[in-house]
């Protein structure tokens, strides 16, 4: 996997044809870092790009808020603030 191969998936899941399926990676990467990496390694997949989990999960941690382009849900705007682990007690 080199740099290049990240920035190229990285540029096909900011196409607005799979704006979905980002905001789906984003919202699983949000509760699950693994889970999120492996929605994005089965994209690379499909365009023949290897990607290792640990690679995708440094980038991903690593980008600017600026750098992601995502709808958030009210859903997943409540985990991030870490409402969705109240228990109400």
């Amino acid at each position: 996997m080199s740099a290049a191969d990240l920035r190229q998936i990285q540029e096909a899941l900011q196409a607005d044809e799979n704006k979905e399926l980002r905001n789906s990676i984003y919202a699983a990467f949000l509760e699950d870092n693994q889970r999120g990496a492996e929605m994005i390694i089965s994209f690379a997949s499909k365009q023949n790009i290897t990607l290792l989990a640990q690679d995708v999960i440094d980038q991903l941690k690593s980008m600017d808020d600026d750098e992601v382009d995502v709808e958030l849900t009210s859903e997943m705007l409540a985990g991030v603030a870490g409402a969705d682990k109240c228990t109400g007690g």
